[in-house]
Order: structure tokens, then sequence, then C-alpha cells
């Protein structure tokens, strides 16, 4: 038998005409939970107010008005915990601790802010995790830095590893929470791609006035799923994951096919932005972004020749690479070099191939 439990201490109380929830979620270990969703419903309030816990396990609610309260905790790969009939009081701050059990399956149970303390199960065997293989041909369009697309483009975050609450570095296999669930759109065997943004240009400037690149983490797949937060595991990794990084929605991309040579456009050259992980240099193999992208003409597989002007804009052209677009976005695009002569620096200059007319 398993039990779900609820501790409501007494409440403390301070100025004001509002009260505020606040407490700390476990697991049946006594390990503190982050990314619990963390659900208030009252008939004060015009819909739930939601809070997640921090990596302390705690949460606090916004302040809110004096009255009948109901508060579901919510996290994937665990069983929902709700408690109803929590009456605040104007001023008061009502603690309320919970602790939450696995459950191989969704699995909710009801108990009243009043339920005395039962003894958890000391062990229980953790359900294998069982992913959908991800086509090879796909994975070709995972990696790579990137210009971000913006905020919108995040549905979410990781917020830690299931088992292993203290770790923030996460690999290939590990199993991980999310703080994106059914409400969002999220569904078991969705396969989201994680991102990590990074500083580009000069450094000193204030946040505000920053500009930021992009890198691939790897993909992660959805094996569980609660109203607003998952479980997923990382079933392929381009580099490490961390708690924070944010994911989104993956769209594979067909297999490259290469154009043919074309023409080298040197009166219309991109720019050499950034590199992998922001570097300012690049080799062959490696990935670099531009800036052009559909808005301007660019296209995915199309070849690029990466020069620098020999003195001061005159004279020939320097060749330092050929290189090929690999992925492209409607101002940016990600290129991989193929072959070069020189390090592939931020600033090169980048002509785009042009096909003859048919």
């Amino acid at each position: 038998m398993t039990c779900l439990i609820l501790f409501a201490t007494a409440p403390l109380f301070a100025q004001g005409e509002q009260g505020k929830l606040t407490g700390r979620v476990t697991d049946d270990s006594g390990a503190v939970l982050p990314g619990v969703a963390v659900a208030i419903v009252s008939p004060r309030l015009r819909g739930p107010v939601i809070v997640v816990t921090d990596e302390a396990g705690h949460y606090s609610s916004p302040p809110l008005a004096p009255g009948a309260h109901s508060v579901t905790f919510e996290l994937a790969g665990f069983e929902t915990l709700g408690s109803a009939g929590i009456a605040l009081r104007a001023g008061e701050v009502f603690v309320l601790d919970a602790r939450l059990n696995l459950a191989p399956v969704s699995e909710r149970v009801e108990v009243v802010a009043s339920a005395p303390p039962m003894d958890p199960p000391r062990s229980r065997i953790r359900p294998r995790i069982q992913t959908d293989p991800v086509p090879e041909e796909a994975l070709a369009s995972v990696c790579g830095p990137g210009q971000p697309r913006g905020i919108d483009a995040a549905l979410g975050k990781i917020v830690g590893h299931r088992d292993e609450k203290e770790r923030t570095l996460f690999g290939d296999n590990d199993v991980l929470l999310l703080d994106v669930g059914e409400k969002a759109g999220a569904s078991i065997g969705q396969n989201y791609v994680v991102r990590r943004r990074f500083r580009i240009g000069d450094k000193s400037l204030p946040i505000q006035h920053a500009s930021f690149g992009e890198d691939t983490a790897g993909l992660v797949q959805v094996v569980a799923i609660a109203a607003r937060s998952s479980t997923a595991v990382v079933v392929y990794a381009c580099g490490e994951f961390f708690a924070g990084d944010t994911v989104e929605l993956f769209e594979p991309l067909p297999a490259l096919i290469a154009q043919a040579n074309g023409t080298a456009q040197y009166e219309d050259p991109a720019h050499i932005i950034f590199g992998e992980h922001g570097k300012e240099m690049g080799a062959p193999r490696q990935l670099m972004v531009i800036d052009r992208g559909t808005a301007g003409g660019a296209q995915r597989g199309q070849r690029l020749t990466v020069f620098r002007h020999a003195v001061r804009g005159r004279g020939p052209v320097a060749t330092v690479a050929e290189a090929v677009i690999v992925a492209v976005r409607e101002h940016s695009a990600t290129i991989r070099i193929d072959r070069a002569t020189d390090a592939v620096t931020v600033g090169d200059l980048v002509a785009l191939h042009r096909q003859p007319p048919h």
C-alpha cells in the first residue's frame, strides 16, 4: 500500500489583509523535490495560481485573499496529491508540506490537510524507462550553434535529475524532470531539442544590450507526463545538459543534400558572427553561424566560400575556407566548414554560391 502525505503545521501570522501558503515537498525517501507544480484554487481567485518548487523543494505563494483554498501537488512520475478545505485567514502564513510517492501509473489521491502522517514504504522498484528510437537521418540536424529564435520558442526548461536531486550536469540516458506538461501540449513519446544561450560580441555590455547565440545540447524524449510537468530521457547528446537549459519541440530536417558548386557572389557577402560555444574561431568539420538566412536568399545545402580581402578591402580575394549551409533560419544560418587554409574567424566574409539560371 502506498501513501501520499500532507503535513499542515500551525499557522504563522503576518501584517496585512491577505494570506500566503508556503511549504516544502519531498519524495518517499525524504529527498527534496524541485520542479513540483503547486496549483492553488479558490472561489476568490479568477483562475488557479501556480508556483513551482525551487532546488530546495520549497514553494511560496503570492499574497492570497482569505477564504477556502484547495492545493494540488503535481510532478511527472509521481502520484498527484490534492488537499481541500484549507481555510486561509487574513495575515496568515499557512505552512503546508507534502510528500509524494513514485507512481508507475498516474494516480490521484485526495486527502485533507489534517490527515495524520503515515509511514511510507522504505523501498520501491523503479520501472525501466523505454524510449522510441529517433531515425539516424533526423539526428544529423540536431547539433550545432545558431542564433536564438526568441523567448517564445522555448516551451520550458530542465528542472533537474529525477532521482539524483543534487546533480546539475547530465548526459546520455539520464532521466530528467521538465517543467512542461500536458497543458503546454506535451505528450508521451514527444522529442524536445535542448538549447543553451551564451553571450557573444562585447561581453562588457549590460545584459539588456548584449547579443546572444545558442548551442544545442541534444534531444530528450518524454516518457511520463502530468498537467504541468513531465519526465524525459536523454536520447541523443551533442554535449552536456545542464539544469536550466531550455527545451523546444524537435522538428527534424530532411537529409542534407549539398548543391552543386555554383558561382561565389563576392559582391554581396555575409559575415561569420560566432562559432560553437561562442568561440571566435573555427576549423574543418566545425560549425559556425553567419548573418544571412532565408530572408537574404540562403538555402540549406548551399555552398559557400569564406574569404578575406588581401589588404584593407583592396586587392584580390584571399580564400580561407569552403563550407556548406546545414541549417537555416530567417536571418541566420549554421554552416559546416569542409576545407580551410587558415582558421575561420568571427568577421570573415562569406560568399554564397548561386546556380546559373536554367
